[in-house]
């Protein structure tokens, strides 16, 4: 039986640099392998004694592979108690006792045990960071679905809204087919002389109005009910919507009567919102007409109010006819 021994480095192999994400505790009990695998003395099959045996060799040797040995050996895994006696007792015994191989068993154990309570410890902080994740994941898709749900809520709530705009578009040119053109609409130069001499007096109701009343009627109670069912259904967007397009596309006997039904279920806020957008988006004489509606129907604040406003946005023709009478 010879002893026989490789041109390399002897135990080159044992120097295993450790990656930075090695625990502490891992990295002392790996060196403390490196150096216990420095005392191996393999007998091949062939009775050779190889007193510098190659990894390969050598985890042959220890009965296990060759990608395990290297992983103990630079602390990626920790190896169980029953190959960590066999690495320690095979080493012992090839290097003529414990006292020789530079590290007792129970400081070895010692070291195995540290190492499993970091890996324990490691494993309790990648168990709460996984706890902690998943709760966010599980917030984020609540929160995705809350989105979705507002989405298709919302997208609801504009094929409504459009819905009630043709429906209402609809019910404005059947109402206004219906309506014969008032005379003072025949001009608008002989308009706005009767506009600045215009006084806040009661129009007298003629015979043939009476299917004009009732059609306008008609349709600002509809729009006064939408506007509530909007206003507690908590939809103020779709209700200011609604205003716009009620002042853009009524008659002023319409307009007139709604607000006063406005006033008198005491929804002040939309009432002053469709004196305010009428009187500054309609044509003068429209707000002329819808004065005099209101002021024959004891709306006096109202009436005014329209006025007022009309006038005082610059360009509109009560502005230009209160501005070119002679200097005071």
């Amino acid at each position: 039986m010879s002893a026989h021994s490789s041109s390399r480095r002897p135990f080159a192999w044992t120097d295993k640099a450790f990656d930075e994400t090695v625990p502490p505790d891992r990295r002392k009990l790996a060196a403390a392998l490196q150096e216990i695998c420095r005392h191996l003395t393999v007998t091949a099959r062939d009775g050779t004694v190889l007193i510098h045996p190659t990894q390969a060799q050598a985890a042959e040797y220890l009965h296990v592979s060759d990608t395990t040995l290297t992983r103990y050996l630079q602390g990626q895994r920790i190896p169980p108690g029953r190959t960590l006696s066999l690495i320690f007792d095979t080493a012992c015994r090839d290097a003529g006792g414990d006292q020789n191989v530079g590290i007792k068993w129970e400081e070895l154990q010692e070291l195995h045990a540290r190492a499993e309570q970091e890996r324990c410890g490691n494993c309790s902080r990648h168990r709460e960071a996984a706890r902690t994740a998943g709760q966010k994941l599980r917030a984020l898709q609540e929160a995705h679905g809350q989105l979705e749900r507002s989405m298709a809520e919302r997208e609801q709530e504009i094929g409504e809204l459009r819905q009630h705009v043709t429906a209402l578009k609809r019910e404005t040119r059947r109402i206004r087919a219906a309506q014969p053109t008032p005379v003072g609409e025949a001009g608008p130069q002989k308009f706005q002389k009767a506009a600045g001499a215009a006084t806040l007096l009661p129009v007298p109701r003629q015979e043939g109005d009476r299917q004009q009343s009732t059609n306008a009627t008609v349709a600002a109670s509809h729009v006064g009910r939408r506007a509530e069912e909007l206003l507690r259904g908590g939809r103020p967007d779709s209700t200011l919507a609604l205003i716009r397009h009620t002042a853009e596309a009524y008659a002023p006997t319409e307009v007139a009567l709604l607000v006063a039904l406005l006033r008198s279920r005491e929804q002040g806020d939309l009432a002053d919102n469709l004196v305010h957008i009428y009187a500054r988006d309609r044509q003068d004489h429209d707000v002329v007409r819808t004065a005099l509606l209101l002021h024959e129907r004891q709306a006096v604040a109202d009436a005014e109010a329209l006025l007022r406003t009309a006038a005082a946005y610059p360009g509109s023709a009560l502005s230009r006819t209160a501005g070119s009478g002679p200097p005071g």
